[in-house]
């Protein structure tokens, strides 16, 4: 039994929710980068101050737009490589949490709970599609092991189909997993 997941589509759609966030971001980040860059065109290579805006204001777009594309092509790439299945009787976790990448076999006899978002008593039942999350703690799924050890999924919810996940949930309830769904 697998989670399948979003297709890169649907997974940029679930950010949705992070628009204006993303924007203030390139904004604040993009007069930093065009700051930077004149003031370098103006130290390192003496250029006056109008020559300095008028090569540096391009190029510090250009630059932030390059590391903003290389890191919505990273986030893309580790998303779609997500896995959550149950084969057998082993559970399989694969995902990026924090800074480093996760992958996980495990009986599910040492599973003791499996919890999405912030608040770990309650979930509603996901929708399909843009169901996603308004955040990246509401969107973490978190493994509880029956010795108390724990790992943690970031952005579970905008990678798999929130339809797949909830169905893949309730059948680990009835294996007896404490699972905070309802609906």
């Amino acid at each position: 039994m697998d989670v399948r997941l979003n297709t890169q589509e649907q997974i940029v759609k679930s950010f949705y929710s992070w628009l204006p966030m993303v924007l203030v971001a390139l904004i604040l980040y993009g007069a930093l980068f065009v700051g930077l860059a004149i003031w370098l065109l103006m130290q390192l290579f003496g250029m006056e101050q109008a020559v300095a805006q008028t090569v540096g204001l391009p190029s510090g777009v250009l630059f932030l737009g390059g590391l903003f594309y290389i890191y919505v092509k990273w986030l893309l790439t580790a998303l779609s490589s997500y896995q959550f299945s149950l084969r057998g009787n082993q559970l399989i976790v694969k995902g990026i949490s924090g800074r480093r990448t996760i992958e996980h076999e495990l009986p599910v006899n040492d599973v003791k709970k499996i919890h999405i978002g912030t608040h770990t008593h309650t979930m509603q039942k996901p929708t399909s599609g843009q169901g996603g999350a308004k955040s990246k703690a509401a969107s973490r799924l978190t493994v509880v092991l029956s010795n108390g050890d724990y790992f943690k999924l970031d952005f579970a919810m905008n990678a798999f189909d929130n339809e797949s996940l909830y169905d893949f949930l309730t059948a680990m309830k009835r294996k007896g997993i404490d699972i905070n769904l309802n609906g």
